[in-house]
C-alpha cells in the first residue's frame, strides 16, 4: 500500500474518516474558512481532494493539480466542481448519496411539520411571554389530508415520500423520467409539472442543480401555484428564485417556506427572506446528523482510497 499519497481534506470531516485516510497517506486539512485560493496553494501535491461542497473547485485549481486522480464528495452535490474539466482530465468523482438519504429525508419531514405547526414561532412566543398568541397567529395546519407534491423522486425524494405515507397524505410527484415501479411501492401518482404546481398544498424539492433546474421555481411557477401553498427546499438553493419567492411570500401567495439551502451561502443578512416571519431558515443542515456525518466521512474515505489504489467506483447517483 502506497504511503506517499497526498490527500487534501478541504472542509472538516469526521475523525473516523481522517483515520482511514491517514492509514494510506499524508493528509492535509485546510483551515476553517478556506477558499479556493487556499486550495490552489496545496493542489500541486494532491493525489485526491475531499470536499463537502462549500469551497469552489474551479478549472484553475484542477489545472494546477497535476497529480489529482479523484475528488471525493462528502455528500451528493457537484455544482461547486468544474465537472466537465475534471472529466477531461480523467479525474474521477466519488459521491456518498446512500450515506445521507435517510437523514435528509427525516430533516425534510421535520421542516414540513415545523412550518405547518409554526413551531419555531411558538418557541419564540413562549420565550418572550406572548403565550396568548396560541389563540391567533400560532394556530397551524395538519399535515394529514394535504396533497404533497414532490419534485424529483430519486433517493431522497422517494425517502421523503416513504415517510409521508404514514401521515395519510395524497402523494404526487414530477420527474423527467417516470418510475412506475416506485409509483406502486409508494402509492404515489405521477403528474405533469404544471399540474403539480397547481394542485399541491405542500411542494418538496429534491433535484440536483443543473442548467435545466436553475430557477425552475420562479415567478411563472409561483403564479401557477394554489394560494396558501407551502414550499420546502432541501436540495440546492438556486433551484428556487429567491427574489420571486420573497415576492410570493409578501403577498401570501405562498403561506410559508422552509429553506435549508440558498443560491449563495451563507445567506446575506440583507436578504428579504431574513425579515420574513413565515419562513424557516436553516444553514444547509439537512445531512448534518452525528450518524450521517460519520457515515459520509467513512464512505468517502474508503472510496477515495480504493480509487487511488486502482479500483474504480462510482458510489452512484443521488
Amino acid at each position: 500500500m502506497r504511503k506517499d499519497l497526498s490527500i487534501v481534506v478541504i472542509e472538516p470531516i469526521h475523525t473516523d474518516g481522517i483515520e482511514i485516510l491517514e492509514n494510506s497517506g499524508k493528509v492535509i486539512q485546510l483551515p476553517p474558512a478556506s477558499t479556493w485560493k487556499n486550495l490552489l496553494r496545496v493542489s500541486r501535491e494532491a493525489d485526491a481532494f475531499i470536499t463537502r461542497g462549500f469551497v469552489k473547485i474551479p478549472r484553475k485549481v484542477l489545472a494546477a493539480a497535476e497529480k489529482l486522480k479523484v475528488i471525493g464528495v462528502h455528500g451528493v452535490g457537484v455544482d461547486h466542481i468544474d465537472v466537465n474539466f475534471a472529466e477531461e482530465r480523467g479525474i474521477q468523482i466519488a459521491r456518498t448519496p446512500a450515506a445521507l438519504t435517510d437523514t435528509v429525508a427525516e430533516f425534510t419531514i421535520g421542516l414540513m411539520l415545523s412550518l405547518l405547526r409554526r413551531i419555531p414561532t411558538a418557541d419564540v412566543a413562549v420565550r418572550t411571554g406572548e403565550w396568548n398568541r396560541k389563540y391567533s397567529v400560532l394556530v397551524g395546519a395538519d399535515l394529514m389530508g394535504k396533497t404533497v407534491g414532490i419534485i424529483g423522486l430519486g433517493r431522497i425524494g422517494s425517502g421523503v415520500a416513504r415517510r409521508l405515507k404514514v401521515f395519510d397524505v395524497n402523494l404526487i410527484y414530477y420527474k423527467r423520467t417516470r418510475n412506475p415501479e416506485l409509483e406502486k411501492q409508494l402509492d404515489i401518482e405521477y403528474v405533469p409539472f404544471d399540474k403539480l404546481l397547481k394542485t399541491s398544498d405542500i411542494i418538496s424539492i429534491h433535484v440536483p442543480l443543473t442548467p435545466e433546474t436553475y430557477h425552475m421555481i420562479s415567478q411563472k411557477e409561483f403564479e401557477l401555484m394554489k394560494p396558501g401553498v407551502c414550499i420546502v427546499n432541501t436540495s440546492r438553493g438556486a433551484v428556487v428564485d429567491e427574489k420571486a419567492l420573497s415576492r410570493a411570500l409578501k403577498r401570501n401567495k405562498v403561506a410559508g417556506a422552509a429553506l435549508d439551502v440558498f443560491e449563495f451561502e451563507p445567506l446575506n443578512l440583507e436578504s428579504p427572506l431574513i425579515k420574513s416571519n413565515n419562513v424557516i431558515l436553516t444553514p444547509h443542515l439537512a445531512a448534518s446528523s452525528t450518524e450521517a456525518l460519520r457515515r459520509m466521512a467513512i464512505t468517502v474515505a474508503e472510496e477515495v482510497i480504493k480509487i487511488l489504489h486502482g479500483k474504480t467506483k462510482d458510489i452512484g447517483p443521488s
